[in-house]
């Protein structure tokens, strides 16, 4: 459910503006409508600390996982000494690996070369003498210095791999006449560059030790990020204040949950701010804040994959929360996938610290648990039918085969369909008149009325017939609230010409979102089609042969289930999003929502 609000429009002295800012901040409970806001030097210099010791924490928690089992670093500095600290290590560990990669490969390259003189190469060029380093297949390398041999001075280096390294020494100012490509000339020797590594390499292990240092500091660096955060909003509540009266008053506007009201009004009394306490009108940008029940809250996850819902009008979640679940189950449609998300969910739950993860762990358990009874119900385990063996052969004959599944979507979609014109009857009612929901409730009427008479009455056994006072009354009674009470307080022709152009537009999209659903009876039954093929592959596939056939059929299976199992989730996991956020929200008359609720407070530790 979406939590009531008051709205508060304050009026504070400026000599008294900042500090009554800061009562609100230690109060915690209201949130102030920024809506002038113009970032000045200080607030940039915030962001971009805010933002340095986020990237610390995320980057040292991976080094705290591989230090568990070291020493206990003591903490004795301040946050933004450990910052630096880190910061500088960090940038120099860069450094040095980057430099430590380039003579990685040098070394490769002077293997060749062996050891040498650079001071004789120098003294050599000097004396107007260069040396050119070259290298060639051995082949060609004796063909080579058969046809130059004469004319320069070709000196073999070494030779490895079947390539040979050589030399040549001519006067610097002297051209070749063959076209081969010249090696650049190697500024150090084997040896040296050994030396130089086994230096940066105890640099990076000294800095190495300094960031493995660091990681003791993750939650002063996530602290000190929050606190900053919580100036830098007080600084925009701060400079988007509305000056009045030539800038001697400041007008701020407010909002706090209805629970909180007399906390906030006991300190706004004794603050001496002059206040004005009202309901929010639907013009008035009303920030939102959700509470529902501790499984439906589990759901706020999907749902905010979208948008809030606006203030003022119902809160979806409740209502999205079992069908999701549901519809995960109908696209997976099996048994032992059921099984495998339910036990993973588990796990994420009981073991993960982090709040979101064990929030996706608990929707991940409750999505595999409706898979399994899905599984269980259509009678298919790991794409195994378990009508096959005789423990369910009592029960074989009520699993859901590929028809019952076909009009089970059907009657899903429209069971959801109702629901949100239900919702959206319900919404309308509430916040605007009974009279605004007649239209709602009226297409309602006649799609009740028609499933009622072509599939429950036949299918119960009654004999209501097709046609009957009872259905022509009731559909006569929907098209009339369609007609002619679809805008309220307009004239009966305007009513009647924008009930048919509403009628038009409400069938043609009806029936194209029940449709829609048959994605469900699409997806489960290419799941367990695919598990099935798989294992049959893994039967037909493996050769003949006592260990080998099991060793085969292990991995055909292992691979294939795999395969089948990722792709299908992922289809489980986007298509009743898709059900959700298309057919059902535009069925239910969601808006979408500006801003979560998020009042001024103070970092405590």
């Amino acid at each position: 459910m979406i939590v009531p609000m008051m709205k508060y429009s304050m009026i504070v002295f400026y000599k008294d503006y900042q500090s009554f800012l800061q009562q609100l901040q230690e109060l915690g409970l209201i949130d102030v409508t920024i809506s002038t806001w113009k970032t000045n030097d200080e607030e940039v210099n915030l962001v971009e600390k805010i933002k340095n010791y986020k990237q610390a924490a995320q980057q040292l928690k991976s080094v705290a996982d591989t230090q568990k089992n070291q020493q206990n670093h003591e903490k004795n500095l301040r946050p933004e000494k450990a910052l630096e600290i880190y910061n500088n290590a960090s940038s120099k560990l860069i450094k040095l690996k980057t430099e430590s990669d380039k003579i990685s490969k040098e070394i490769a390259e002077l293997v060749a070369w062996g050891e040498f003189d650079a001071n004789c190469i120098e003294t050599l060029q000097k004396a107007g003498i260069a040396l050119h380093f070259y290298e060639l297949n051995e082949k060609r390398f004796e063909e080579f210095k058969k046809l130059w041999d004469e004319k320069y001075s070709i000196t073999e280096i070494n030779k490895i791999n079947h390539t040979a390294y050589f030399v040549i020494t001519a006067p610097i100012s002297e051209v070749f006449d063959f076209d081969l490509p010249e090696l650049k000339q190697p500024s150090l020797t084997h040896r040296q560059a050994l030396e130089n590594i086994k230096k940066i390499k105890t640099e990076i292990e000294e800095q190495q030790n300094i960031v493995n240092r660091s990681a003791v500091y993750i939650n002063d660096f996530i602290a000190e990020s929050e606190r900053l955060s919580d100036d830098l909003h007080l600084s925009k509540a701060v400079n988007s204040g509305e000056e009045a009266a030539d800038g001697k008053l400041m007008i701020i506007e407010g909002w706090a949950t209805v629970d909180t009201q007399t906390e906030v009004d006991s300190l706004l009394n004794s603050s001496g701010a002059f206040y004005i306490k009202e309901r929010p009108t639907p013009e008035d940008n009303t920030p939102v804040k959700l509470k529902n029940n501790r499984f439906a809250r589990l759901f706020e996850f999907i749902e905010q994959f979208y948008t809030l819902p606006k203030y003022g009008t119902t809160d979806m979640t409740p209502y999205c929360a079992p069908f999701y679940m549901f519809f995960f189950g109908f696209c997976l449609c099996d048994g032992g996938y059921g099984l495998i998300f339910l036990t993973l969910g588990l796990f994420i739950a009981k073991k993960m610290k982090n709040d979101l993860l064990r929030r996706v762990g608990w929707l991940t358990f409750w999505c595999g648990l409706a898979t399994l009874l899905f599984g269980m119900a259509t009678g298919s385990f790991f794409g195994v039918s378990l009508g096959k063996f005789k423990l369910f052969e009592p029960v074989k004959n009520i699993f859901l085969d590929s028809k019952k599944l076909f009009y089970f979507a059907l009657g899903t979609g429209l069971v959801h369909l109702l629901l949100g014109m239900g919702i959206k009857a319900y919404s309308k009612a509430k916040y605007f008149g009974f009279r605004y929901s007649l239209s709602t409730i009226g297409w309602m009427i006649v799609l009740i009325s028609a499933i009622s008479s072509l599939i429950i009455v036949p299918v119960s056994g009654c004999t209501v017939p097709y046609g009957s006072e009872i259905f022509t009354g009731a559909v006569g009674l929907g098209l009339f609230l369609m007609l002619f009470c679809n805008s309220p307080g307009k004239n009966v022709f305007v009513n009647f010409g924008a009930g048919l152009w509403n009628t038009y537009n409400d069938a043609t999209g009806i029936l194209g979102d029940t449709l829609s659903y048959l994605r469900l009876f699409a997806l489960g039954l290419s799941g367990s089609v695919l598990a099935t093929v798989f294992n049959s592959l893994a039967t037909g596939m493996s050769p003949d042969i006592i260990i080998v056939k099991q060793l085969v059929m292990i991995i055909i299976l292992l691979i294939g289930h795999v395969l089948n199992l990722c792709m299908s989730a992922l289809g489980a996991f986007v298509h009743p999003m898709r059900l959700t956020f298309v057919e059902f929200y535009k069925n239910a008359g969601f808006e979408a929502g500006q801003r979560a609720f998020n009042p001024l407070k103070k970092y405590k530790q």
